[in-house]
C-alpha cells in the first residue's frame, strides 16, 4: 500500500504549502497605508475566506483558485498612531505591528534617485541626520533585485526615520517626503526602488510598447538581446549574465511588480541620463512606461519627473543641434504635457559641470514637493516652474510670454537668436516686463528662431517673480 499512499501524502503536503497565508513585504511592521481606500492583498488557501482589520476598519475577501485575494480597507484617516494590521484565514493569522496611515509615494529611476542622504553635501547630510526621530515619516528600501520574470514578492522592510537610518535612504525622495509632511501635517511613507545607470526600458513591464507605433520591433530586439546573452552565458561566458539591471523589464519584474496594487498617492522619477543618446525616443519610452504603471495599478496617479539639471563642462555653443541633454529635457516637458498624470519639476539652475551626480539633493526634493503641493494637494498656488505659453517674432526681436511674471538674473544670459540666413546663431540680450521677455541681438535682423538655456550646461537667467523663485526651463521656438 505504501507506493499508492505516498503520492496522496505528497499532494496534501503541496496543497498545505500553497495555502499558507502570505502578504507582500510592504505589508510589514511600521508600514504606511495610503489614506482613503487602501488595498491589502496576498495569497491564502484557494477558496478560503480572508479577514483584514486595522483598528475599526475591516474587510473580507475570498481567495481565488490561484490563492490570490485582494480587498480594500475603506475610509482610512491619516494618523501616526500605530495599530496592528491583522490578517486571518482559517487558523492562520498574520500581524504587522505599528502600521500607520498617510500619504505613500514611490521614488524610482537611476543613480541620482539612488544617491543617499549620506552621499549629499556634508552640511546637507549632517542636518538631515541631526533631526530627531519622526514617527510620521517612514522609509521602505527595495534592494537591487532585477529578475527575468515578474515576481510576487521582494525583500525590504519599513523603517521609521531616525538619525541612525536616514543616511542610507534616497536623498531626493527623503527631502521630498520631509517637505510634504511639513506642509500637509500628515504621515508620509516613501518606497525607494532604483538602480544607477539604468534605462527607462528596464522599469516597465513586458508589453509596455504594444500601443506605440514608433516602437515596432523594439520588444523583439530586446528579446533577441536577452537570448544572445543567455546563450553566451550557457556556453561559459559568465560576463553575459542573462539577468542584469539594464535588462528589458527586469527591474520592473523584481522591484516594481511585487508591489503593484499597493495603494499610493503617486511616484517620483529621477532618470534620463542613460537615455540621453535617444532623446526623442524618450517621449514614448518613458511615456509608455508611465502608462504601463497606471495600467498595472488600474488607475492614473501623479508621476512627477525631475527634469535633468545642468551637466558637462563645455563652452556654450548655440549651434549644437545634437546635444542630448537639452532634447531629453524637452522630451520630459512634452511628457508632462501629454501623458496623463505626468508632471515635472525644473532644475536647470542646479547641477555640476564635472559631476553627473550633483551632491545637493535638498532643492531637488523640495522642488518635487512644490509640484506635489500645488498640483496634488493644492495647498499652494505656485510650485511649477514658469512656462512659455506664446512666442512670436516682432521685427528684429522675439517676445516670449510666460504663464506668470518672471524676472531676469545673471544679466539675462542664456538666450540666442538664429539669423535670417538660417545658419548663424548669436548670443542675445533680454529684457523682462511682467510675463514677457523680449530678446534681441546687435546686428541680427529678422531672426528666425530663439533659444533659451539650450545647452548641456547652459547659462540660466529666467526665474519666477514670485516668492518661490523657480527657474524657467529650457526653450526653443522651433521643435
Amino acid at each position: 500500500m505504501l507506493p499508492r499512499i505516498t503520492p496522496i501524502l505528497l499532494l496534501c503536503s503541496a496543497l498545505a504549502s500553497a495555502g499558507e497565508l502570505k502578504l507582500v513585504s510592504v505589508f510589514s511592521d511600521h508600514a504606511v497605508l495610503q489614506a482613503g481606500d487602501a488595498a491589502v492583498f496576498g495569497k491564502a488557501h484557494p477558496g478560503s475566506k480572508v479577514d483584514v482589520a486595522l483598528g475599526s476598519a475591516r474587510a473580507s475577501a475570498v481567495a481565488g483558485a490561484d490563492g490570490k485575494w485582494k480587498l480594500a480597507l475603506a475610509g482610512l484617516k491619516p494618523s501616526d498612531e500605530g495599530k496592528d494590521l491583522v490578517v486571518s484565514s482559517g487558523e492562520e493569522v498574520f500581524t504587522a505591528h505599528d502600521v500607520i496611515v498617510g500619504e505613500v509615494w514611490i521614488g524610482s529611476g537611476q543613480s541620482n534617485m539612488d544617491m543617499t542622504v549620506g552621499g549629499c553635501l556634508p552640511a546637507v547630510s549632517a542636518e538631515a541626520k541631526s533631526r530627531s526621530r519622526d514617527n510620521g515619516l517612514r522609509l521602505f528600501y527595495v534592494p537591487h533585485t532585477p529578475k527575468a520574470a515578474p515576481m510576487e514578492d521582494m525583500p525590504g522592510t519599513w523603517k521609521i526615520v531616525a538619525p541612525e537610518n536616514v543616511a542610507s535612504f534616497s536623498a531626493a525622495a527623503y527631502f521630498f517626503g520631509r517637505e510634504v509632511r511639513a506642509n500637509i501635517k500628515q504621515p508620509v511613507g516613501l518606497i525607494h526602488s532604483s538602480i544607477g545607470g539604468t534605462r527607462a526600458e528596464a522599469w516597465g513591464p513586458k508589453g509596455m510598447y504594444d500601443e506605440v507605433p514608433e516602437a515596432k520591433g523594439w520588444e523583439e530586439k530586446e528579446a533577441a538581446g536577452v537570448a544572445a546573452k543567455a546563450a553566451a552565458f550557457a556556453k561559459g561566458d559568465k560576463r553575459q549574465n542573462p539577468v542584469w539591471a539594464n535588462g528589458p523589464h527586469m527591474n520592473w519584474n523584481g522591484m516594481i511588480a511585487p508591489m503593484v496594487g499597493y495603494s499610493v498617492r503617486g511616484a517620483l522619477w529621477y532618470q534620463g541620463e542613460s537615455n540621453a543618446g535617444q532623446p526623442e525616443a524618450y517621449k514614448w519610452v518613458l511615456g509608455a512606461m508611465i502608462k504601463s504603471w497606471h495600467k498595472a495599478w488600474g488607475k492614473e496617479f501623479p508621476f512627477i519627473i525631475v527634469q535633468l539639471p545642468r551637466f558637462m563642462m563645455r563652452k556654450p555653443d548655440l549651434a549644437v543641434e545634437d546635444a542630448g541633454w537639452p532634447k531629453i529635457r524637452e522630451s520630459m516637458e512634452w511628457i508632462a504635457d501629454n501623458v496623463p498624470g505626468a508632471m515635472m519639476s525644473v532644475n536647470i539652475d542646479l547641477g555640476d559641470q564635472k559631476n553627473i551626480h550633483p551632491t545637493d539633493k535638498l532643492p531637488v526634493g523640495e522642488r518635487l514637493a512644490a509640484v506635489a503641493l500645488q498640483r496634488v494637494y493644492k495647498t499652494r498656488t505656485d510650485g511649477e516652474a514658469p512656462r512659455v505659453v506664446k512666442a512670436e517674432r516682432q521685427g528684429d526681436a522675439w517676445v516670449l510670454t510666460y504663464d506668470r511674471a518672471v524676472t531676469l538674473k545673471n544679466d539675462g544670459k542664456g538666450f540666442g537668436l538664429l539669423g535670417a540666413d538660417g545658419k548663424t546663431w548669436a548670443f542675445a540680450a533680454a529684457k523682462a516686463d511682467g510675463v514677457k521677455v523680449t530678446i534681441s541681438a546687435d546686428g541680427v535682423k529678422e531672426p528666425k528662431e530663439v533659444r533659451y538655456a539650450w545647452a548641456n550646461f547652459p547659462e540660466v537667467s529666467v526665474f519666477s517673480a514670485g516668492q518661490d523663485g523657480l527657474p524657467a526651463g529650457p526653450y526653443r521656438s522651433s521643435k
